[in-house]
């Protein structure tokens, strides 16, 4: 599989808007392993060297506008220094038909956006996501109990790449993907993880082995750490944590 000329296949067929460039709506973006793959081999490759080493080092920062969503590392002065090669979130923020895919959370424009070339309706924009899901399954199946690691902003993809001691077999097997297509060992001396995601994670694992033994305060404990206590993660497994202490307060 030619992972890279996919991914192009997959953008070259999405719609095109009237952007304004303000850059309000630039936080890190979630996206898939595939996605991210693409987005950092292209980056090392065409961006200047000193300032793909400034995202790969930068301090991740909360964005002021958007709760829950880091700020972008790949902006500078309000414009994305990796537009051509930006991930699919980048590329479908602003379009209408969004609003109808009952996406909870979602953020839409703060400005007028209007779709300038090729399709965009819900239907199409749903087969889109599909495919890269698909896309995604060929490399790994990616939405496995407990763990379920469908997308995660560039952080923690980051972190996953760097720490040899997230040794779950799903994180493994996706560090030895991503060093099957990206050589970012010159970098590593001088990593340092940024987001807590090991932690998260080995409270997930923990979850995993409580649930179903009755204890409702430490689970409900648990849940809400897994919830609350991990910013720089974004969104990840905040769904399935709200939906535990859904079930857990019906019981």
């Amino acid at each position: 599989m030619d992972l890279l000329k996919e991914i192009e296949t997959l953008y070259g067929q999405l719609p095109e808007v009237a952007c304004k460039g303000c850059g309000q709506c630039c936080v890190s973006p979630t996206c898939t392993l595939a996605e991210f793959i693409y987005l950092i081999v292209r980056s090392k490759n065409l961006l200047a060297s000193d300032i793909f080493e400034q995202f790969i080092f930068s301090e991740p920062e909360m964005h002021q506008e958007h709760d829950g969503n880091l700020l972008c590392a790949l902006l500078a002065e309000d414009k994305c220094m990796v537009h051509q090669w930006r991930s699919g979130a980048c590329r479908l923020f602003g379009i209408p038909s969004l609003d109808n895919l009952g996406i909870a959370n979602l953020v839409s424009c703060y400005n007028d956006i209007a779709v300038v070339r090729g399709k965009s309706d819900k239907v199409f924009i749903q087969d889109w996501v599909e495919t890269i899901a698909q896309l995604n399954e060929k490399l790994y199946p990616f939405g496995k109990a407990p763990y379920f690691v469908y997308g995660f902003n560039l952080e923690c993809w980051l972190d996953v790449y760097f720490d040899d001691l997230l040794t779950i077999d799903i994180f493994s097997d996706i560090r030895n993907l991503m060093h099957r297509y990206i050589d970012l060992s010159a970098f590593k001396p001088r990593y340092l993880l940024k987001t807590g995601l090991k932690e998260k994670v080995d409270k997930i694992s923990l979850l995993s082995v409580l649930l179903g033994t009755g204890d409702k305060d430490t689970l409900q404990q648990l849940l809400l750490s897994i919830r609350d206590d991990y910013s720089l993660t974004g969104t990840y497994f905040v769904k399935e944590a709200q939906t535990y202490l859904d079930e857990l307060g019906k019981s």
